[in-house]
């Protein structure tokens, strides 16, 4: 089995679980500061899972719309998210037209591509940002890539995001980090 059927798998089963995040942690700050960012309203929620981040993000007023790759995180979305649009996808082959997002917000879901799998999908998130547009990611900084309970992780320096970033036409211009995670915004270039 490969490593996204895996890992999609764990979070199939995970879907009904109390095993995933409650509350806040630390992401409502980096909302606000995504939000002011934005030249419009339309996001995509880059690996929406239950909806969490959704729901957040369109309590600031976003036209948000989320995809997730396991069918079960999305069916747990669509019944606890109202009027949000949620879709099943792959990272790595978006199903949406060029140029139709003013914002992507992909909070520590990115982490579960292998790193030969990163490139491909940032190429994706460059074809459908409008040129306007202001991509977040988070990414976990410290660990050894590979599968933690059935889920894949793939772990970076700030330095070779920045790096794969630029590569795939995305220019960092705002960077938190902290400990262990390290939190980009982006435009295209």
């Amino acid at each position: 089995m490969d490593y996204i059927k895996r890992t999609k798998q764990k979070y199939n089963q995970l879907a009904h679980s109390n095993d995933l995040r409650h509350g806040d942690d630390g992401t409502a700050g980096m909302v606000v500061r995504f939000t002011t960012m934005l030249m419009g309203e339309r996001v995509l929620d880059l690996g929406s899972g239950t909806g969490q981040d959704t729901r957040t993000l369109k309590r600031y007023g976003i036209h948000v719309q989320g995809l997730d790759i396991s069918e079960e995180m999305i069916e747990v979305a669509k019944q606890t998210v109202n009027h949000v649009s949620f879709r099943r996808g792959d990272f790595r082959n978006l199903p949406y037209d060029d140029e139709v997002f003013d914002g992507i917000w992909a909070n520590l879901s990115l982490v579960h591509l292998m790193k030969k799998d990163l490139s491909i999908a940032l190429s994706q998130v460059h074809r459908v940002l409008k040129a306007t547009g202001i991509f977040y990611a988070s990414f976990l900084t410290q660990g050894t890539d590979g599968f933690i309970d059935d889920l894949y992780y793939s772990f970076y320096s700030i330095e070779e995001l920045r790096e794969r970033f630029e590569d795939n036409k995305l220019t960092v211009f705002d960077e938190v980090t902290t400990d262990r995670t390290a939190h980009l915004f982006a435009r295209k270039q």
